[in-house]
């Protein structure tokens, strides 16, 4: 019934097919004052989209570098040609400075990192690794502009960073480590505030920004450990965790910031342990749920998970102490929904039990509309994301593309979604992002979600090419096939939103449809 009454109030709308309306041109004195003539089509600007960022990578096999490029305003222009540049084919040497004006010696097995320094999509960073070899030497391919340096020496040597960065218009490769006696020598120990040691703890120092400042190192049987620190270093932090190689036996809790006071002294919580069954609405035990259980709070952090096994019982080895838990059933369209967060306190007296109820998924049907109010048609794809929670990461929901009449469907855990629909390639429209809460106890049957309204769509075009800054001027062996050009927006955390991309044809041609909104990178719904 609610899909019928949903689609009666419907019926007036026109079903005409959409379109962008586009005059011919052969040059832009021919075009509006606000349009550029394109591939014989004048492209009028943006009326509400404005300042976006842009990636420009070549195809796999390309000898050329990607392209990063932000504060393009479409408002100016929806006709933008990009330049690509060959990378910087470099090599260079690792050594370190010896002692008692020795000279230098190379430094093998060294993982030399460059990172793209203060790229335009800030979540989108081009990193570059290269190892030296016996002889210290590597070599790198670079796209054009500045990039920061990390050398990671081996143990028990620290990392090294270059105070500025490398700029591929003159580039230094060549880097030459401190030499031993310039390190700071740290020598400490790992003790429980009673007094015991810790031992295989795995031990770094860092900032106050929790940077690395020397290579980990793993306490002895006395608690004890050293560590080597970069020339001058006065003050420090210290990161204690598990070693990277634990084998889920007894837990380690991680400690952040620790003063680096001498010796280290820590609270480590005694053992405890948390029990119980995962089970489904009717009572019935989920096999393989995955449970995990997180403790955060000052001094100290643990994060552990395990699987259920056919019965649906699950058990925990933890540290004492206050818990979230929560359990995640195998992700198939017919297992029941992730449980509801429990908070639990354990103690080291006798285990807890807690068992975890996992209701049925959520079912829900939703309509999508074009701008004029019309109904989409058939075969827009769904992508529905349930965002991260305090336990759990990223899950996926199971949605069904658009029927004829526009009408979409999801089923999925309850919780937060990012929801993306991507239209057909011939309906000329952009794709949308919007955010969805989708409540518990619905009930079996389908809800109705919001309307989703799609953005008025912007078409954008251009040229790729390399050797020349004039891509309208490019020879046919300067032009660039099969790049992908993609536009990003940023939403409200800083993040990079793909507004819509498009690969370039034969002659370095793109096409590519984008929300005409003010804020296409602020997600919408409720």
């Amino acid at each position: 019934m609610k899909r019928a009454a949903l689609l009666f109030a419907l019926c007036a709308c026109s079903l005409r097919n959409p379109r962008v309306d586009v005059q011919p041109c052969s040059s832009s004195r021919q075009c509006d004052q606000n349009a550029v003539c394109f591939l014989g089509e004048c492209r009028p600007h943006s009326s509400a989209l404005s300042l976006v960022a842009v990636e420009v990578r070549p195809p796999n096999d390309s000898m050329l570098g990607t392209l990063q490029v932000g504060g393009i305003d479409l408002q100016q222009s929806a006709v933008k040609d990009f330049t690509l540049l060959a990378p910087l084919a470099g090599s260079g040497t690792v050594v370190q400075t010896q002692d008692a004006n020795a000279g230098t010696a190379p430094v093998p097995d060294a993982l030399v990192t460059f990172t793209e320094h203060d790229p335009p999509i800030a979540d989108r960073i081009e990193q570059v690794s290269a190892r030296t070899d016996p002889g210290g030497s590597y070599t790198a391919r670079l796209p054009q502009g500045l990039w920061d340096i990390l050398v990671q020496p081996p143990a028990p040597l620290p990392p090294y960073r270059p105070s500025s960065p490398l700029s591929t218009a003159a580039p230094q490769l060549n880097l030459t480590l401190p030499s031993v006696n310039s390190l700071v020598h740290v020598q400490n120990a790992l003790l429980i505030v009673d007094g015991g040691p810790i031992p295989g703890a795995d031990v770094t120092a860092v900032d106050s920004a929790g940077t690395p400042l020397s290579a980990p190192s793993l306490t002895q049987a006395d608690g004890g450990f050293s560590l080597l620190l970069p020339p001058g270093t006065s003050g420090y932090y210290l990161q204690v965790g598990p070693p990277p190689d634990a084998d889920g036996g007894t837990p380690l809790p991680n400690y952040d910031l620790l003063p680096s006071t001498s010796p280290v002294s820590v609270d480590l919580p005694p053992i405890a342990m948390l029990q119980g069954t995962v089970v489904d609405s009717m009572d019935a035990g989920v096999a393989a749920a995955r449970v995990y259980a997180r403790h955060e709070g000052v001094p100290w952090t643990l994060a552990r998970s395990t699987t259920a096994d056919s019965n649906g019982a699950y058990s925990l080895t933890l540290r004492a102490g206050d818990y979230a838990v929560e359990a995640a059933p195998p992700a198939t369209v017919d297992a029941p929904a992730v449980s509801p967060e429990s908070a639990v306190l354990l103690s080291a007296a006798a285990p807890t039990t807690l068992n975890l109820i996992c209701p049925p998924k959520v079912r829900g049907f939703g309509l999508i509309i074009r701008s004029d109010g019309a109904p989409v048609g058939a075969n827009y794809q769904i992508t529905a994301t349930r965002l991260a929670d305090k336990l759990l990461t990223t899950r996926a929901a199971f949605s069904i593309p658009t029927t004829a009449d526009g009408i979409w469907h999801i089923t999925a855990d309850p919780g937060r979604y990012r929801v993306e629909i991507v239209p057909t390639a011939d309906s000329g429209l952009p794709r949308k992002i919007v955010q969805l809460d989708l409540p518990g106890g619905t009930g079996p049957g389908e809800f109705q979600l919001p309307t989703i309204a799609l953005s008025p769509p912007l078409l954008v075009g251009g040229t790729v090419c390399f050797g020349t800054s004039n891509c309208q001027q490019a020879t046919t062996s300067q032009r660039v096939t099969n790049a992908t050009v993609s536009f990003f927006a940023l939403d409200a955390n800083g993040h990079g939103v793909l507004l819509g991309s498009g690969p370039t044809d034969t002659s370095g041609h793109y096409k590519v449809v984008l929300p005409d909104v003010a804020q296409p990178g602020v997600a919408t719904g409720r």
